[in-house]
């Protein structure tokens, strides 16, 4: 497998635009038991919703004026040109203050929707 460094990494997203530094994305697929007595005493499952969240770490900027509640798309881009995208609210926003570092802002993301994967 070949490693591929984060430093070419992307995101879009409507009022996010300055010093996005970091991003992580949480796909999750749902699992419904489906098991009866025919199944001979092993569990079944079937496959059931998706669901997926963002966050997106940035050092602090008077431009990014994105905040909970807004709905835009949103695309995550890995270094390799991978991209992940879909609808995605903002569910919250966290700043951190810093004596010995740089002022950043942690956005939360919960998608709506698909997520696209190409």
């Amino acid at each position: 497998m070949a490693e591929v460094r984060g430093c070419g990494g992307s995101l879009t997203y409507t009022n996010l635009t300055a010093g996005v530094k970091q991003w992580t994305l949480d796909y999750q697929q749902e699992v419904i038991d489906i098991t009866d007595f025919a199944d001979s005493c092993a569990k079944a499952f079937m496959a059931g919703f998706t669901s997926w969240t963002a966050t997106a770490t940035a050092n602090w900027d008077a431009a990014n004026t994105a905040k909970p509640g807004d709905s835009a798309s949103l695309t995550l881009t890995v270094t390799s040109g991978k991209t992940y995208s879909g609808t995605a609210i903002v569910t919250g926003l966290l700043v951190n203050t810093d004596v010995n570092g740089v002022v950043e802002a942690t956005y939360s993301f919960q998608g709506t929707g698909a997520l696209s994967i190409a």
